[in-house]
């Protein structure tokens, strides 16, 4: 026998011996796949944050402790039903405040100047000119 045939059969032989200490022993310990019970109120932290799942969802950043409510509440925020209840008042009307519009503010002076120069400004009694710039408006109520 050749060199190549005698490993050829070795590795024959060998794998044949390992086959069956693999069904032997496949035989008598057969793993069992164990699936644990699904809970509602898991939750779940990685590099990402904490999320958590159930009836109340929620998701933290990293170092932040969890929104988990205390047992005894039985799941109910304590914000969500205060222990003072302030009653509502019977009747309240919030004073009428009416705000005169500033055409109804100005003078005589500033409306005259607003209808004879278009780029008059009331706040700083200036009109703008072509050449000269910025000149004061002079009313004849001056």
């Amino acid at each position: 026998m050749t060199v190549c045939g005698r490993i050829a059969l070795g590795y024959v032989l060998a794998l044949a011996v390992l086959a069956q200490a693999d069904f032997a022993a496949a035989a008598s310990n057969s793993p069992k796949i164990v699936i644990p019970p699904r809970s509602t109120n898991s939750v779940i932290c990685d590099s990402r944050g904490c999320f958590g799942f159930g009836e109340r969802q929620f998701y933290t950043r990293p170092g932040q402790p969890l929104p988990i409510t205390p047992p005894y509440t039985g799941g109910v925020n304590r914000y969500d039903a205060p222990r003072v209840q302030i009653p509502p008042r019977e009747t309240y009307t919030p004073p009428r405040t009416v705000y005169p519009s500033p055409a109804q503010q100005r003078t005589r002076h500033q409306t005259w100047c607003a209808e004879r120069y278009r780029t008059y400004n009331p706040g700083t009694n200036l009109y703008s000119t072509i050449n000269r710039g910025f000149q004061p408006c002079r009313a004849p109520f001056d």
